[in-house]
């Protein structure tokens, strides 16, 4: 080999060592922040974008689950950075300087897409968001069971569906849950539908929750608001179709079509669920124990069809007019957890929404009138204890709910000021078999609840790192029973009244101090005091039964809440951790016991009933939620929730327990998260203590601690997402602590979770 064939071969190596030293020794930067909505929740796995303007390369990340994200490794020069969010405009960041060494922080806040939500949850509240990309990878069948992945939340399950929503140990009647601002509530006495269930997952653009006694736009939240933000329509034409599938014959698909246009909007959806009864962890149906009779324990859990429709028009700048409508048929839903099951369960609900630009003073105006309805009936015809009935059941209740209202509010820069009027009616027919042949007893008798409330909100810095944010509200609610139907007999005879009426005046308050300490710390302290009615089941239900009465309470107080809750919020480039501990001082909770008679009066046979009686109440707790980016894209997050209640005893009626009944208990999560933007997979481990605290005066048991493993992958390619998984990937036997059903109807099952579930959910966009 000639000398110069060798030199050259000696300069390329040396040249290519060279580039790679240099390579090595290139000074890099990255690019840190947050994403997040105009009112400040937190977006999880927004997809993030980053273009080097030199080169065109392209480089993709995600926030992690608390909104975060981080892109290291950056080399110097400039770049365009694009966040995407499912409903969310995009957000376009050109000249994103990273200089050698830098650390370049920016917070992105993504606005809506097309037409903007006329209700939101106030932001001096402490709250969460939970977001379509987690509805899309969750198992959840419902509302309530996407909620319990969240700190501080949970559910009670009663069956296959309809899972009520349980906050910092609170359930759905001590909160006011809504649908884009509107208030709809569930039939069944036993709570058999709560809200919630009455949305369908294919409207669901994102779920804002608000904790703890702080809310004063909504009469009525106690323990706090759950408010389910449904979908809008996109900017153009669009489609998406979408499908669900899971184990035990879970299907879901739907269908949603929008147009956004300069002046108008229209959009349109339907969806089906269907599933048969789970298995849990030991392989045995849900419907084991309950007294099914075989066919119906063969037969489907639920079957759930709904259609809705919205409209939004734009008659001049600034001005929205928009209607909107829903309709939900479920029918044959089982729910072992109570001695009856749905026949059907429909339920109708319409809006019409306005807001108005700035004008004069006002920074703007929003307007709501709202109406819904749910008809419900439930038997025991699928149980063997209608076996020998006369009827196709022994024992059924025809039970309806009519709910219409409205609600206005005007901004003047920093302060809002509202009003807020409804009318809730209620109505439930039982029928028994052995209670006279089937005779009709009005076990609410239509019973009204009339409310009208304003209220005003105020928020001003206090120097340059402290703000101030206040509220006050007043509202008189009425409660009044139809009296030619309400069970006279049964209040006197275990209350010594036959009041079937009553006027309270609730007033409400708040106040929030937020510091920023540093750029990366801040801390929030509030305090809060609201209130609630006591429900028409709990004052005024009647029904006379062999062995028990059930009887309401005329004479309950409405239920108060004083809180305080301090936070901690720390963002740092890698890491992000935010904290609450609360404590509660509920006077006049309302809590169930087994009330005496206490007057002899003719065709009350019984001498004792379930019933309702004011307790003075105590809760505190702590959540809190971490998460960590070790090197995009993997991630750690992870999340504690507790909680305690306790009552004050009342020896004299029987009320001998200090701890509140169906109390969750200490839990925790652990997620471990890879996510290109792409391509993600999660592992998710949750392990709950064992709930020892519980109401042994009403027979409440304790629940098992119990640990599983959830597993979860999928991908974004461009109008396409999928994600599959595998739900209690070890089959765990376990029973969560609200299984138990306090309330008359109760079968006395403890409903099992389910066992090993694989999942899939598919969308496309077009």
């Amino acid at each position: 080999m000639s000398v110069a064939c060798r030199t050259f071969r000696l300069s390329v190596v040396f040249t290519l060592l060279a580039a790679v030293a240099a390579a090595a020794q290139s000074p890099t930067g990255r690019l840190s922040g947050t994403v997040a909505t105009a009112d400040g929740a937190r977006l999880p796995h927004a997809i993030l974008t980053l273009v080097d303007a030199a080169s065109a390369r392209e480089i993709r990340g995600t926030s992690d689950a608390l909104g975060a994200f981080i892109l290291d490794r950056l080399p110097a020069g400039s770049y365009t950075l694009r966040v995407d969010f499912p409903g969310l405009m995009p957000r376009v960041l050109t000249d994103v300087v990273i200089g050698a060494g830098d650390d370049a922080r920016v917070a992105v806040v993504l606005d809506p897409m097309g037409v903007r939500e006329v209700v939101t949850v106030s932001g001096a509240i402490p709250r969460e968001s939970v977001e379509a990309t987690e509805v899309r990878e969750s198992p959840a069948r419902d509302v309530g069971e996407l909620l319990a992945d969240d700190a501080g939340l949970w559910k009670l399950r009663k069956g296959g569906i309809a899972s009520d929503v349980v906050l910092r140990g609170l359930q759905s009647r001590d909160l006011n849950v809504l649908i884009d601002g509107q208030r709809i509530y569930g039939a069944c006495p036993n709570h058999m539908d709560p809200p919630a269930f009455h949305v369908d997952f294919s409207e669901v653009e994102r779920v804002d929750v608000g904790k703890g006694p702080f809310d004063v736009r909504y009469q009525g939240s106690l323990g706090g608001v759950v408010n389910v933000v449904t979908r809008r329509p996109d900017t153009g034409w669009h489609a998406t179709t979408s499908l669900g599938l899971g184990s035990f014959g879970f299907v879901n698909p739907a269908i949603t079509g929008s147009y956004g246009g300069p002046r108008v909007s229209v959009l349109g959806g339907a969806s089906y669920r269907q599933s048969a009864p789970y298995e849990d962890g030991r392989g045995e149906r849900f419907t084991t124990g309950a007294g099914y009779r075989e066919a119906a324990a063969d037969s489907d859990a639920f079957r759930a069809a709904t259609a809705w429709g919205r409209t939004a028009w734009t008659p001049a700048d600034g001005h929205q007019l928009e209607a909107s409508y829903t309709r939900q048929q479920t029918d044959h839903i089982l729910y072992p957890y109570l001695l009856m099951d749905a026949i059907y369960d429909n339920a109708d609900r319409a809006a019409l929404n306005y807001q108005a630009p700035a004008a004069w003073r006002l920074t703007g105006v929003k307007a709501q009138a709202s109406w819904s309805r749910v008809d419900h009936w439930m038997t025991d015809a699928y149980r063997t204890s209608s076996s020998t009935a006369p009827r196709a059941y022994s024992m059924g209740t025809d039970a309806t709910t009519l709910t219409a209202g409205g609600r206005v509010e005007a901004a003047f820069g920093a302060t809002t000021i509202g009003g807020e009027g409804y009318r809730r009616n209620w109505n439930t027919e039982t029928m028994m078999a052995g209670m006279g042949a089937y005779a009709p007893q009005f076990s609410i008798p239509g019973v009204n609840i009339d409310a009208a409330g304003v209220f005003i909100e105020h928020a001003r810095p206090l120097g340059t790192r402290v703000s101030l944010d206040v509220g006050a509200r007043l509202d008189r609610v009425a409660t009044a029973a139809d009296r030619a139907k309400a069970g006279l007999a049964l209040y006197t005879a275990y209350h010594a009244t036959d009041d079937t009426s009553r006027a309270d005046v609730l007033p409400s308050g708040r106040v929030k101090l937020a510091w920023q300490v540093a750029s990366s710390l801040t801390l929030a302290t509030s305090l809060g005091h609201t209130a609630r009615v006591a429900e028409a089941n709990e004052r005024f239900f009647a029904l006379r039964r062999m062995g028990t009465d059930w009887v309401g309470n005329p004479d309950l107080a409405p239920s108060r809440n004083t809180g305080l809750d301090v936070s901690m919020t720390l963002q740092r480039p890698r890491a992000t951790v935010t904290a609450n501990a609360y404590v509660n001082r509920i006077d006049d909770y309302v809590a169930v016991y087994l009330a005496r008679r206490v007057a002899m009066v003719p065709g009350v046979m019984n001498t004792t009933a379930r019933s309702y009686v004011n307790v003075d109440a105590r809760q505190r707790g702590l959540e809190a939620s971490a998460s960590l980016t070790v090197r995009a894209p993997f991630s750690l997050s992870g999340d504690v929730s507790y909680v305690r209640g306790t009552m004050t005893p009342r020896a004299d009626l029987g009320v001998t327990s200090r701890d509140l009944a169906e109390t969750p208990p200490l839990r925790a999560r652990l997620r471990a998260r890879v996510d290109d933007g792409r391509v993600f997979a999660e592992l998710e481990g949750v392990v709950s203590a064992e709930q020892t605290h519980v109401d042994r005066s009403l027979g409440e048991a304790t629940t098992p601690a119990y640990g599983l493993a959830n597993l979860t992958a999928g991908l974004r390619q461009g109008r396409v997402s999928l994600a599959l998984g595998v739900a209690n990937v070890f089959n765990t036997y376990f029973v969560e602590h609200l299984s138990f059903q306090r309330d008359p109807f109760r079968s006395g099952l403890r409903v099992a979770e389910p066992g090993r579930n694989l999942f899939v959910n598919a969308s496309w966009k077009f």
